[in-house]
């Protein structure tokens, strides 16, 4: 796969208005899908800044942007791993789902803080490389030597899926469905810039959750027919 600053910046420009309509379309209809809502033009900021990185890859004379691939990594290592099941704990209306969905939201929160703090107070720990004209973000993590890097994707796919297709409410296990094939095409065709390219492929499948919010039945309707 071949990616730029041009595609980086173009998903960004896309999502950031798509997400706005999404977050207006759930405040109208039902609010407690507004953060799910938000993805969208959340993974825009998050293409943008990858753009800025790309920018300063492109640019010979320019050092690399430390600061605009943390600024990623914040987004891929720490917010997504705690907004997805905080999302459907939001939505769900089961309560012993929602306690799960809570329970993965801290453990999610923990996780990605260990992946991502040591980056903080080590930035030397971070190189950013070009691999097959895609971003590698090169980190070294405190699990190198105890546990494989499959098994730490596997468990951050977790994360990221198993709420998601858990989730009863409307329409969210289909986003599910979506996310967990970006991750499996990311897996399988991608892993020599995996962190990178999933992110691609999950802002552009976030798309779908503007088509979903309007097709959400507004709440009072959904407590009607729930009755």
């Amino acid at each position: 796969m071949c990616f730029s600053a041009t595609a980086s910046f173009v998903a960004g420009g896309a999502l950031i208005p798509l997400g706005g309509v999404a977050l207006m379309q759930a405040w109208k209809t039902d609010r407690r899908y507004v953060t799910l809502a938000a993805f969208p033009a959340l993974f825009g900021v998050q293409q943008i800044f990858e753009g800025y990185l790309w920018r300063s890859i492109d640019d010979p004379g320019v050092p690399t942007s430390h600061a605009a691939a943390m600024a990623f990594l914040l987004f891929a290592y720490l917010f997504w791993l705690i907004l997805t099941p905080l999302a459907v704990y939001f939505l769900e209306e089961r309560a012993w789902l929602r306690r799960i969905f809570l329970g993965v939201a801290v453990f999610g929160g923990v996780y990605g803080l260990s992946l991502f703090a040591p980056l903080v107070v080590n930035p030397d720990w971070l190189v950013v490389e070009l691999v097959r004209n895609s971003i590698l973000y090169n980190t070294q993590l405190i699990y190198d030597d105890v546990v494989s890097k499959t098994l730490l994707r596997v468990t951050y796919a977790a994360v990221i899926c198993l709420p998601l297709l858990a989730c009863t409410a409307p329409g969210v296990r289909t986003f599910g469905v979506l996310i967990t094939l970006s991750v499996i095409v990311a897996f399988l065709f991608a892993t020599y810039a995996f962190v990178s390219i999933w992110c691609y492929l999950a802002a552009v499948v976030s798309a779908y959750i503007v088509f979903m919010m309007f097709r959400l039945p507004s709440r009072s309707e959904h407590q009607t027919v729930g009755v």
